[in-house]
């Protein structure tokens, strides 16, 4: 994945210090990475490419 076109998703720009949001949203993002579409950049940051967008929100919504 490259991260030139790529949308960075922060959980705690979500979350704030809410530990159980914070949990959820890792468990989703993590749910992305293994189906390639995001990717892990550090702790709580993730990637998500432009292309990639409407698959990711196509996934998350039927995960919710």
């Amino acid at each position: 994945m490259e991260s030139h076109a790529a949308y960075a998703m922060r959980t705690r720009d979500i979350c704030g210090v809410d530990r159980r949001c914070g949990r959820a949203v890792h468990s989703l993002m993590m749910r992305l990475v293994e189906k390639g579409l995001a990717k892990r950049h550090k702790k709580g940051t993730y990637l998500i490419e432009r292309r990639a967008v409407k698959e990711v929100l196509t996934a998350l919504k039927k995960w919710i």
